[in-house]
């Protein structure tokens, strides 16, 4: 049914409100702009936000987080940087569950079979390969991290 994760966003930040969880409330209540921003976009503001949609945007503000939060570290900003990691936390929640290590190093195997791959030169046909299987479900630099290091070893 289309439409659940938007109604769990909009449940959390009620139950957000009542317990005066303003870290909480502040994010979602962003992450439900965003939405209502991408529906305006794509002309669909009257129809409930399917759950890819919805998925597809806390992806891109859990990547905005990491960066940011990688950037604070690298100025010093250790508290800067653990607001953005509660944060992210908060929008992970969001998200299916996430593939470890070894599950990603497992799906790039596959893709690399899959694909033929060579070298370096064939990163993209993997990553294409791999595009639709790990959607949401894991981080893109770590994925292709592992990718250059089966391709190059």
């Amino acid at each position: 049914m289309e439409g659940n994760l938007y109604r769990k966003i909009e449940a959390d930040i009620k139950h957000a409100f009542k317990t005066g969880d303003a870290l909480r409330r502040s994010v979602l209540v962003m992450l439900k702009s965003a939405i209502a921003n991408k529906a305006i976009e794509n002309r669909e503001k009257d129809a409930a936000p399917s759950d890819q949609m919805v998925q597809d945007l806390v992806s891109i503000e859990v990547k905005r987080r990491r960066d940011t939060m990688a950037q604070y570290e690298a100025a010093g900003r250790a508290d800067l940087a653990e607001k953005e990691k509660q944060e992210l936390a908060i929008l992970m929640d969001f998200l299916p569950q996430q593939l470890t290590e070894e599950e990603i190093a497992s799906l790039v195997d596959l893709a690399v079979l899959e694909t033929k791959a060579q070298g370096e030169k064939d990163f993209g046909k993997v990553m294409g390969a791999l595009a639709s299987k790990i959607k949401g479900r894991a981080d893109g630099a770590a994925v292709s991290k592992i990718v250059k290091a089966k391709l190059l070893g």
